[in-house]
């Protein structure tokens, strides 16, 4: 979330994936009125831009090459996602877990009418209860593509479905108005695994 009122170019590429010459290239295009200019300590001018304007200028990008594994984790808190939610199967280690979550996916794809309608981002975290694991998920995909049901009904392939007593399965819409809560809370960086699939 932002916290400033102005921020530096620095800054800037820590929130967002992309390059120096991306931020110069999007930057010609910027309003004055959300720019402006400071002496720094060294004496040179130093380019302020405006919270505002930032996810209009920034946030749109391609998906990731695979060189670019470090910026996964900004590329999925400013990625436009559709659905997000966890999944706990009884009895999972990580390397299981990982192989679940690409079945999943693989399953998923099933449903899409077109090639590359559909984005995974999970991150796998221990259970805070026993020695096994859970995973936090996002997906996108092509718009009326998957409605939660369909996820749901995927996820308990892998996964006891959800009972009376015990919650195993939580899939919901990604609501906007919340804007990056959701993909920062699962991308939290203390994970043990995360991978972007598709």
């Amino acid at each position: 979330m932002l916290t400033n009122e102005w921020y530096t170019k620095n800054e800037i590429l820590k929130l967002y994936p992309i390059s120096p010459s991306t931020y110069k290239q999007r930057i010609k295009s910027i309003d004055p009125t959300h720019s402006k200019f400071i002496t720094s300590k060294s004496g040179s001018p130093t380019r302020l831009i405006h919270h505002s304007v930032l996810d209009d200028l920034f946030r749109k990008r391609r998906r990731l090459s695979k060189n670019e594994h470090n910026q996964t984790i900004k590329w999925v808190r400013n990625h436009y996602w559709s659905y997000f939610g966890d999944v706990v199967p009884g009895s999972s280690n990580v390397d299981d877990l990982k192989n679940k979550m690409r079945f999943i996916f693989n399953e998923l794809k099933k449903l899409q009418m077109e090639k590359n309608q559909l984005t995974l981002f999970y991150a796998i975290e221990k259970n805070t209860e026993d020695k096994y694991y859970h995973a936090h998920f996002l997906i996108d995909c092509a718009k009326d593509m998957l409605v939660a049901k369909d996820i749901e009904d995927k996820l308990e392939l892998i996964c006891d479905p959800n009972s009376y007593k015990e919650g195993r399965i939580y899939v919901k819409e990604y609501d906007l108005k919340f804007d990056k809560g959701g993909s920062i809370y699962n991308s939290k960086e203390k994970r043990y695994f995360y991978e972007v699939l598709g």
